[in-house]
């Protein structure tokens, strides 16, 4: 699957364009700031619903408007369409027609985003792994969706609960078993999804790591949760006490994380900056091969400045493994021009963008 043509108006720095894509290789170039990145998240918006980079919306409306909207077409025939207003909600659009939830949109387009700010997976708090997993897996299991929507709005119940109380004498034990017995079902579900599909995925982000790193190198992910299968509603109601101090649910797989380890020690502390790039784009190379195996779809792949970071033994690693294996659209960006030698090794019909200040050329 792959985007043709994209129209945007008032989205970050581009206030109106329209562009045409190559359904291979399309290879954006221009100065730091030049809008390579906003474009590939206009692009993002349109398969999630929401951006890559910018937690808020209004963030991402050009200064001085209120509003933005994205439009693409893809090789399926379908157009897709995102919009946002400043005083309204989001909208979203399948060849016209509105979703009545913006889930209904998830997994139609999938595509793979490997941005610089992806060094967050390793270096930050376990939320933004569970984030990027949750992401995958909601993709290819609707009920692992809607799940895990039923689980969060369960615990920020739970915890408002305990936010409302003054005193601890207050705490009614029968509304809160009623939050943890749906909880228990809701833990385990999610709990036994994640640990049997991060062990395919560890399988599938171990061959590709060994084939884009040193062959010294072993990586792997480890998952890990304070929820156990033999846990019952007696262990939720020994940390009441602790909840009600703390405002919020100490068990559950809300505080699950992933261990991201580099010849088994943890490559936040020891990797090097090159050794966590390669590491990430594995990562991301894994999701798309998921992705594809499950949704039957050939994911889009957007490699935003890819090239930084990386010594030139890495980076014709990366280029081999990008012309030897099976891609379908890709995406690259570079402020460095000559970099186009590299990637016309990759034997794809390839299609040239210069951006300048918001405005898109092809040459």
């Amino acid at each position: 699957m792959h985007i043709d043509k994209i129209k945007i108006n008032n989205f970050k720095n581009y206030i109106s364009s329209q562009t045409s894509f190559s359904n291979e290789i399309n290879f954006l170039f221009g100065d730091n700031g030049a809008g390579k990145t906003n474009l590939l998240d206009a692009i993002y918006y349109l398969s999630y619903g929401k951006s890559a980079i910018s937690n808020y919306d209004l963030d991402t409306i050009t200064h001085n408007n209120n509003y933005f909207m994205i439009e693409g077409t893809y090789s399926n025939g379908n157009i897709y369409k995102c919009s946002f207003e400043s005083s309204a909600i989001k909208k979203l659009y399948e060849n016209g027609k509105k979703y009545k939830k913006l889930k209904d949109h998830i997994g139609k387009i999938p595509l793979v985003f490997i941005t610089p700010y992806d060094i967050n997976l390793i270096r930050n708090y376990g939320i933004n792994r569970r984030r990027f997993f949750d992401l995958l897996f909601s993709q290819i299991s609707r009920e692992y969706l809607d799940k895990l929507i039923d689980y969060n709005r369960l615990i920020k119940q739970r915890n408002t609960y305990f936010k409302n109380l003054i005193s601890i004498n207050e705490i009614d034990k029968n509304q809160v078993k009623s939050y943890d017995e749906k909880l228990i079902y809701l833990n385990h579900f999610i709990h036994n999804y994640r640990r049997k599909q991060i062990s395919i995925f560890n399988e599938r982000f171990i061959e590709i790591s060994k084939k884009l790193s040193y062959k010294t190198d072993t990586t792997s992910i480890d998952y890990d949760s304070n929820y156990n299968e033999k846990m019952s509603i007696e262990i939720y109601e020994k940390t009441i006490n602790k909840d009600f101090y703390s405002k919020k649910t100490s068990i559950g797989i809300h505080n699950d994380d992933y261990h991201f380890k580099l010849n088994s020690r943890l490559i936040k502390r020891y990797g090097s900056q090159g050794q966590q790039k390669l590491f990430i784009i594995g990562l991301k190379i894994a999701e798309f091969y998921v992705l594809k195996e499950n949704l039957r779809k050939d994911p889009i792949l957007m490699l935003d400045d890819i090239f930084h970071k990386l010594d030139d033994h890495k980076i014709n690693m990366l280029i081999n493994y990008l012309n030897n294996n099976d891609f379908s659209q890709i995406f690259i960006s570079d402020s460095i021009y000559d970099r186009i030698e590299k990637i016309k090794k990759i034997k794809k019909k390839l299609k040239i963008f210069r951006l300048k200040n918001g405005i898109i050329n092809e040459e």
